[in-house]
């Protein structure tokens, strides 16, 4: 499985419209963040990259969780990284307009534009916190790349690449270095 993706073009994301990492995650499937949405089963989870704070987060993901609310045409998708002694980074992929299942495989190219959060169909954020249960960065990815591609076997597999600008955490001004994380997760047929 890949767990690099690399080349932009711009389409855009938000996260407005999704349930963000602030929240923390659900406990279990009683109070799941996904609400109405219907489990889907995702697998071969991976986090790389670096969350505010939180540097080098790398390796398999701890939690993953999938929901797609097919009456709105949605998913949410939750792939996390739990790392001793660094913390946690999550990456958080919003999908409006369009389920998992809907994604057409190749590249998604998406950008953040506040002024056109209406139109945008994937929206990506980055978050970490000192565990899982309190996320206390939650940033919109500038820009990034979804790509989708499916096996012989029919199962799909999600790489996602993001490129955000460092925000100091103390003030939340752009520091003018940019983060760079890449998550994988893969979907069975």
């Amino acid at each position: 499985m890949r767990h690099a993706v690399w080349g932009m073009t711009a389409v855009t994301l938000v996260s407005g419209l999704s349930a963000g990492c602030l929240q923390g995650l659900g406990g279990g499937d009683d109070d799941s963040v996904f609400g109405s949405g219907s489990p889907v089963a995702i697998a071969d989870g991976f986090v790389a990259g670096d969350f505010g704070a939180r540097r080098g987060i790398v390796g398999e993901a701890t939690r993953l969780e999938a929901s797609t609310d097919e009456e709105h045409s949605s998913s949410l998708v939750h792939v996390v990284r739990d790392q001793r002694g660094v913390g946690t980074g999550m990456v958080l992929i919003s999908l409006s307009g369009r389920t998992l299942a809907d994604l057409d495989v190749g590249e998604h190219a998406f950008s953040y534009d506040e002024a056109s959060l209406e139109t945008q169909s994937i929206f990506v954020n980055v978050c970490s916190g000192d565990s899982g249960a309190a996320f206390d960065y939650d940033v919109p990815a500038a820009r990034g790349v979804l790509v989708v591609e499916v096996a012989d076997d029919g199962a799909r597999t999600i790489d996602v690449h993001t490129e955000t600008p460092r925000v100091d955490p103390a003030t939340g001004a752009d520091t003018e270095t940019v983060e760079i994380s890449d998550v994988s997760f893969s979907i069975a047929n």
